[in-house]
């Protein structure tokens, strides 16, 4: 059975909150040298959390709330984000199951996820 990449857990800090888990990707993407927007709207019930990373030439950095037109979104809701967050859950499976949605730059999205995936097994990004 083929095993799809899953993210190496982002929640260190303080466990379940997004600021921290988008500041640990920041820092993880930090020297990935891509640029572009990368926006994750979060759906929890009815309200919608918007962070984005900013990868330019001085790195990576958190945002939110931000107006600028992202080059990636990337679309779920908060008990899916959880999990990818945790390393419990492949982006490829939560997006074939529905569970996640992507607009934009998907070619982006892999690059950043072959930088983000957990190396401690064997994993497809597709």
């Amino acid at each position: 059975m083929e095993k799809y990449a899953t993210l190496q857990p982002l929640s260190g800090r303080k466990r379940g909150d997004l600021g921290s888990m988008f500041q640990c990707l920041a820092e993880r993407l930090q020297a990935s040298g891509e640029k572009g927007c990368v926006r994750f709207r979060i759906v929890d019930k009815e309200e919608h959390t918007q962070w984005d990373l900013v990868l330019d030439e001085q790195g990576c950095r958190t945002r939110q709330h931000s107006e600028d037109m992202p080059d990636l979104e990337i679309i779920t809701r908060m008990n899916t984000w959880k999990k990818i967050a945790d390393g419990e859950l492949s982006p490829l499976i939560a997006f074939a199951r529905r569970r996640l949605r992507v607009r934009g730059d998907e070619k982006l999205g892999k690059r950043l996820l072959k930088q983000l995936a957990s190396p401690d097994e064997k994993t497809d990004i597709c």
